[in-house]
């Protein structure tokens, strides 16, 4: 498929969209060359990371154009490709909001090995991801951090396969919508790699965390989304809570934009935390 038309599906916002296109067209022997090496490096410290960030944005979408090949070859249709390619147009505006600039940050090349690994699957309102069982503990890490009990880890074993689920940010947690991805994911991966037994959908999400649940209404989409899961680690590293909720740094003070969970995230910080959860398949 041709760069032009990657562009266009990505549906990114004005600013961006005109600052992307009038990169490659200046630049585009330069990020021809810098995209063969663009994911080379050690420890996830890609070649990539070390551009500048209109560049590395630039870099990412040309390496679409043959990642969507690789796709097709896997018999995935085009509508999964580019609900999963538009993680790219998303990750964009949140930085450009953020920053003022046109780009992606260091993080976010990281993050799109996924894609260039032809490894994750956004279905319908989540992005799900092969992936073998890991425990995010003191046996693992070298150092405290969740705990699990030894008869979760007898019950699914380490390396076990499973289906990693991600939520996006802005994503739709409605009942519906993620009653029908699950679903669609259970089927889409049964198609796709019929010999594979995956044993649980796993989530480690801040959004599982205990005890910021207990504090939300039965109403909420987040607490239902939980609910679906059974919540086997947990710990207080509030550090994804705070960058969904406010981007960066927690404020200190309210608004009129204010989210009533970013209104109980500053009230009660002590309630943000990190948790594992798994849905037996």
């Amino acid at each position: 498929m041709k760069l032009e038309n990657i562009i266009s599906e990505l549906h990114f916002i004005g600013d961006v969209e005109k600052a992307i296109l009038q990169k490659i067209s200046r630049d585009k022997k330069s990020i021809e060359k810098i995209s063969k090496t663009a994911y080379q490096g050690e420890k996830l410290n890609f070649a990539l990371c070390r551009r500048m960030p209109l560049t590395r944005l630039s870099v990412v979408i040309y390496l679409l154009t043959s990642k969507y090949e690789e796709y097709r070859a896997k018999g995935i249709s085009d509508d999964v490709i580019f609900d999963t390619f538009r993680d790219v147009s998303l990750r964009a505006t949140l930085y450009y909001k953020k920053t003022g600039k046109v780009g992606i940050s260091k993080e976010d090349v990281i993050w799109f090995r996924h894609i260039m690994n032809v490894s994750i699957f956004k279905i319908g309102s989540l992005q799900f991801q092969p992936f073998q069982m890991i425990y995010l503990d003191e046996e693992t890490l070298g150092e405290p951090y969740m705990t699990f009990t030894k008869e979760q880890k007898k019950a699914l074993p380490s390396g076990s396969p499973v289906l990693n689920c991600h939520i996006q940010q802005g994503a739709d947690l409605s009942f519906q919508s993620v009653d029908a991805s699950f679903q669609r994911a259970k089927i889409f991966f049964s198609e796709l790699y019929p010999n594979e037994q995956y044993k649980a959908f796993l989530c480690y999400s801040w959004m599982l965390f205990p005890p910021m649940l207990r504090n939300l209404s039965v109403k909420s989409n987040i607490k239902r989304f939980a609910n679906r899961f059974s919540i086997i680690g947990d710990c207080p590293d509030s550090e994804q809570a705070i960058e969904f909720l406010f981007g960066s740094s927690m404020r200190k003070e309210t608004s009129e934009n204010t989210t009533s969970l970013q209104r109980l995230a500053i009230k009660h910080p002590e309630l943000l935390g990190f948790a594992c959860g798994i849905i037996t398949l």
